[in-house]
C-alpha cells in the first residue's frame, strides 16, 4: 500500500507544479506554449538523471512513475527516443518520433472535430 501511497503524493505534487508553472507562464504573459515546453524539457531532464542514478524502487515509483507521470509524460517519450537512438535502432527513431508527433497533432484535431469544436485558422 505503501508504493500506491507514494506514487500518489508523487502525482499529486507532480500535476500541481505543472498547474504552477501554467499560471506563471500566463502571468508573466509568456507564449501560451511556454509552460509546457519548459515542462518536457524538465521532465526529460529529470527522467534521465533519475534514470541516471538508478533509484531505488521506492524512489523511482514517487519521482518517476508519480511526480514525472503526472508532470509530463514527455519525458518517458524522450527517454525512449533516447533508447532507440543508444541502440543505433535509427529507423526506429524517426518512425515513432513521426508516429508521435503527427498521431498526437491528428489526435488533437479529431478531438477538437469531436468536440464540436473548429481550430482557429
Amino acid at each position: 500500500m505503501n508504493k500506491y501511497l507514494s506514487i500518489g503524493a508523487g502525482a499529486a505534487l507532480g500535476a500541481l507544479l505543472r498547474f504552477l508553472l501554467s499560471i506563471g507562464a500566463l502571468t508573466l504573459q509568456l507564449p501560451f506554449y511556454s509552460s509546457t515546453l519548459l515542462v518536457n524539457i524538465a521532465g526529460a531532464l529529470l527522467i534521465g538523471f533519475c534514470i541516471a542514478k538508478e533509484l531505488k524502487p521506492k524512489n523511482s515509483g514517487f519521482l518517476i512513475t508519480g511526480f514525472l507521470g503526472s508532470f509530463t509524460t514527455f519525458s518517458m517519450l524522450s527517454y525512449e527516443h533516447y533508447l532507440l537512438l543508444s541502440y543505433g535502432d535509427y529507423v526506429m527513431f524517426i518512425i515513432y518520433l513521426g508516429l508521435n508527433l503527427f498521431a498526437g497533432i491528428i489526435a488533437v484535431f479529431l478531438g477538437f472535430t469531436l468536440g464540436g469544436k473548429k481550430l482557429n485558422a
